[in-house]
């Protein structure tokens, strides 16, 4: 079946193969009210005693794999992703945490060892004008026993187990995916500056663009320190445009480490200068033998050029293996790396929107079967959300029902607001937005905001169906 982009979200697993029949019917039904309620509790989203016992009898099942469950989006994903000429594959990792003081089966510690959850490295697939088209890849894991604590690179670089492997093996995976269906530019953060992983993926011909965090050596074993290194180096390049963008305000985090990383800011206007460069870098000392001694890739810089007195400049450095011949080449690096933003926002909607770490089961089985299933129905959000800024006139049932679509009306001209003709999507998101207490003067809607407001309007609903149900009883009463 050719996935169509809002079919309903259980056609993405009318493919899967879990050995029965009834299996794949009872996941469908699962995904279904999941799609409906994303933020609610699973006995909420069941709706009754009966369908919760069978979500539960589903994720407990030992013949049911999280793999299993998520390959059919997968395959999906793949045949959205062939209709364009290529595609970006954003990798990132994230935290899961799950509160509580008794142990949950299969779980392990994160920041400390007072804390209990797993690591989920997720690869997503994004089309070249930014629409989401689904996950690629999920690999989770989880930390027991004592930390490693610091280790030499050369002992870091020969443990097979090594959690930064899973950046090579994504992309490895990703590429395998899309090979003869269409061109794939991988895109990650500072975490995927790794020499290692730019030697394999060109020796496996990957396409990438990824933010540098290490400066590098320009010649061969311990550079006398005349000789620049690669960041000095990109500074001197090449100019070839400017920008003038607007910085979003950043709030303080909980975390010192990330304040540090990234520190909070207001808003502002910043002027931005880019430039180019081709280089040799060479491998450092300790790294592993079977690496090639130097590699030839090109570097993008972009620097805010005249930041506040009180602000650190704006700095991106980026490695790629996208030509930088032109001007317009470039720039497609650089709004290529912006495409990364989106997996922020996946994240978001898996922890915002489905409260993915709020769910109360017991063990690791269970809690990555549901995350496979709210993997899929968070893509689903941001594909609408992308709709509402990108196609805002497509008509409002492709991603609610009848019956919302009417409450939604009618508690708009409640609050005496204009309907011109026939709900579009960018109308339906900010009503939804504007019951969970969004002022539309206040920008595009967060995760919190349109959860809030999507649990006022199911709420809503379901009092309506009662309330119907209740007349109905009634007039069959007085009929007989």
């Amino acid at each position: 079946m050719k996935p169509t982009r809002l079919a309903p979200l259980s056609t993405e697993f009318s493919n899967s193969i879990l050995g029965d029949e009834r299996l794949k019917k009872r996941l469908m039904c699962i995904v279904d009210a999941a799609e409906k309620a994303p933020s609610a509790s699973l006995p909420v989203q069941a709706g009754s005693s009966a369908a919760l016992e069978g979500t539960y009898r589903f994720i407990e099942n030992d013949r049911v794999s999280s793999e299993a469950v998520l390959d059919a989006h997968v395959q999906c994903t793949v045949e959205r992703a062939r209709t364009h000429p290529y595609v970006y594959v954003v990798h990132d990792t994230t935290k899961f945490k799950f509160g509580g003081e008794k142990h949950r089966e299969g779980l392990g510690w994160l920041q400390s060892h007072n804390s209990q959850g797993f690591l989920s490295h997720f690869s997503i697939c994004v089309s070249p004008t930014g629409e989401p088209l689904g996950t690629l890849g999920l690999y989770a894991w989880h930390r027991q026993g004592k930390s490693k604590g610091h280790r030499r690179q050369q002992e870091s670089q020969s443990d097979p187990e090594r959690e930064s492997l899973r950046w090579i093996n994504s992309s490895l995976l990703a590429g395998e995916l899309l090979f003869n269906k269409t061109e794939a530019i991988h895109l990650m953060d500072r975490e995927g500056d790794s020499y290692e992983l730019f030697a394999f993926l060109l020796e496996n011909a990957q396409r990438f663009v990824i933010r540098l965090s290490h400066d590098r050596r320009r010649e061969p074993g311990r550079a006398a320190p005349t000789i620049p290194k690669l960041f000095e180096t990109l500074s001197n390049s090449s100019f070839y445009f400017d920008r003038e963008v607007i910085l979003s305000a950043r709030g303080k985090n909980r975390s010192g480490a990330l304040n540090r990383s990234f520190p909070p800011r207001a808003s502002r206007q910043a002027h931005l200068e880019v430039r180019a460069t081709s280089q040799d870098v060479f491998i450092g000392n300790g790294a592993p033998t079977h690496l090639p001694p130097s590699l030839r890739l090109n570097f993008v810089e972009v620097r805010e050029s005249r930041p506040p007195a009180d602000e650190e400049p704006i700095v991106w450095r980026l490695v790629t293996t996208e030509p930088i011949d032109t001007k317009e080449q470039v720039a497609a690096i650089v709004d290529a790396y912006r495409r990364r933003w989106i997996i922020e926002e996946f994240f978001k909607a898996l922890k915002t929107g489905c409260r993915y770490q709020e769910h109360q089961l017991e063990s690791s089985h269970t809690l990555l079967i549901l995350l496979a299933i709210e993997t899929a129905v968070a893509w689903r959000m941001l594909l609408v959300r992308w709709m509402a800024q990108n196609e805002p006139d497509a008509p409002g049932k492709k991603v609610l029902n009848s019956t919302q679509l009417m409450l939604l009306t009618e508690l708009a001209k409640e609050k005496k607001r204009k309907i011109l003709g026939e709900m579009t999507v960018s109308y339906v998101l900010y009503e939804i937005a504007a019951l969970g207490g969004h002022i539309k003067n206040n920008g595009p809607p967060g995760w919190l905001v349109l959860r809030r407001g999507f649990d006022e309007l199911l709420s809503i609903e379901r009092g309506w169906t009662l309330a119907n149900a209740v007349i109905s009883s009634k007039k069959d009463a007085i009929n007989h």
